[in-house]
């Protein structure tokens, strides 16, 4: 978005923030160093509005102080406008600001890194145990955290992210994509130059740096302007939801690896399609003659309904769990009028029942509960807190009775949940808990924040995106030869 304040609520220089600023960039009411942001018009630094909102509030007390600066991923803020701007490279003061900034992040940074312990932790951002840990957090790149919530989870998933840690650089790079190495900060006004990517490459550096020790959050602008050139849907810097991102980026994904393993002439499973993908079944019966249809689909997640019972909690003592969302997905429903199936055998259209059954479990088993709720005036979220297993959630009375027998186990432990933070989809805040298989912990993910929390903590918060991973009765294979991008599981 091309703001029009950048001209006008833009008044500190690079002299001033070297003069008045510190190293640390502290809020200025709380002294937190989490998430803080540089009013452009007088240079007061306020932690941002996902921690205790000094930022907002400075700005509703000067409401000529429109304008200000992330000091992590140095994109610049309206709050008139409520939303990033894409013109501040045209502003000369802002990119003096940045270079300021740049140079005083790498200022802080140490000559000798294992000379000087207390840097490294700060970097680690690890702030509940002052164990030093190798995960690192993602900067936010202007309303990216959507996807940094995704990449988080997906990171922590060990069969995912052994496979792409594993994967040879630039493995599906053709003729004709562009290998250049380009620097700088994206706008949507000054997008990365070239048209032709791999999504693949992209993430397999983004998993790598999120395991790079003793290194600052990562910057993952250059998988983001991927996104923009392969996935138009997300271009931009508004709110996205994070299960349509995971979406997308799972099909992009699975559809660069299947073409690949197409020109090798070998199987077109793929790491995507081997962790995630299941089977359903979909039973349609006519209720005139009872002639059922069978279908069945591939799926690479489940979107579960919180029942109505549950979605007003303040008025219903009891409380909801993930098993009420899953009988309700497999529960025989009658078909709406709308929705009346036409019956081979009967040559009309018919009033019939549906219900679904997994046919077949994935080894990463993704639930998404459909908070968000649309019609044709409004949008709206639904908070009810859905209780949810740590360990041992049991997935065999949703299984068709003549796979359960086949299914070596149905028990998943819960590997990372997401959260929606906010009332609406289109804004609000996400992060991310996932328990980390190199760390041995769980840890909250909040863009450049990453620190290490309690099963509690977990268990509290109000889940949008489940990853359960199967128990496993024998070890997997992974695969990352030249010839073959899959994944082999043995159960």
């Amino acid at each position: 978005m091309d703001c029009p304040h950048v001209q006008t609520a833009v008044r500190i220089n690079a002299d001033y923030l070297k003069r008045t600023c510190s190293d640390h960039f502290t809020c200025k009411v709380c002294k937190s160093t989490k998430s803080a942001w540089i009013c452009l018009m007088c240079g007061a630094t306020h932690c941002g509005r996902y921690v205790r909102r000094h930022a907002v509030e400075h700005y509703e007390e000067n409401l000529q102080h429109s304008v200000c600066m992330d000091k992590e991923s140095l994109a610049v803020f309206c709050y008139i406008c409520d939303e990033y701007a894409g013109n501040d490279t045209k502003t000369k003061l802002i990119g003096q600001l940045r270079k300021c900034m740049k140079e005083k992040r790498n200022k802080k940074r140490p000559l000798n890194e294992e000379s000087n312990s207390s840097a490294t932790k700060r970097a680690k951002t690890i702030e509940d145990d002052a164990t030093p840990c190798k995960l690192v957090g993602l900067r936010n790149l202007g309303n990216t955290c959507f996807m940094n919530a995704v990449l988080q989870s997906l990171s922590n998933i060990k069969e995912f992210s052994v496979f792409f840690r594993r994967l040879p650089a630039a493995s599906l790079t053709s003729s004709r994509q562009t290998t250049a190495n380009h620097h700088g900060y994206f706008t949507r006004s000054r997008p990365r130059p070239g048209t032709n990517c791999s999504l693949v490459e992209e993430v397999r550096k983004c998993i790598i740096a999120l395991r790079s020790e003793g290194s600052a959050p990562h910057s993952p602008d250059s998988l983001f302007a991927t996104v923009w050139r392969v996935v138009p849907r997300f271009r931009g810097f508004q709110q996205q939801d994070a299960h349509e991102f995971l979406r997308y980026l799972l099909d992009q994904l699975h559809s660069e690896l299947q073409e690949h393993v197409t020109r090798k002439m070998t199987s077109k499973r793929t790491i995507v399609s081997g962790v995630f993908g299941g089977m359903l079944q979909n039973e349609v019966t006519c209720l005139e003659c009872r002639t059922q249809s069978i279908k069945q689909d591939p799926i690479l997640d489940l979107s579960l309904d919180i029942p109505r019972r549950f979605q007003n909690s303040k008025k219903n003592e009891t409380h909801c769990c993930i098993r009420d969302c899953l009988s309700s997905f497999v529960q025989k429903e009658e078909l709406q009028e709308s929705e009346l199936y036409y019956c081979l055998n009967c040559k009309c259209k018919q009033r019939s029942t549906k219900k679904f059954w997994i046919k077949s479990l994935p080894q990463v088993l993704c639930l998404h509960l459909k908070r968000f709720h649309f019609t044709t005036m409004f949008r709206s979220k639904i908070d009810t807190h859905v209780q949810f297993p740590i360990s041992g959630l049991d997935m065999s009375p949703y299984l068709l009775s003549s796979s359960s027998s086949e299914e070596a186990s149905s028990l998943y432990d819960l590997g990372a949940v997401i959260v929606h933070h906010g009332s609406g989809v289109s804004s609000g805040h996400y992060t991310a808990y996932a328990c980390s298989h190199v760390a041995g912990n769980w840890f909250h993910f909040n863009d450049s924040h990453v620190s290490r929390v309690r099963e509690d903590s977990v268990l509290s918060c109000k889940a949008y995106i489940l990853f359960y991973v199967k128990r496993q009765t024998k070890e997997v294979s992974i695969e990352t030869s030249d010839d073959c991008h899959i994944i082999d599981v043995e159960t």
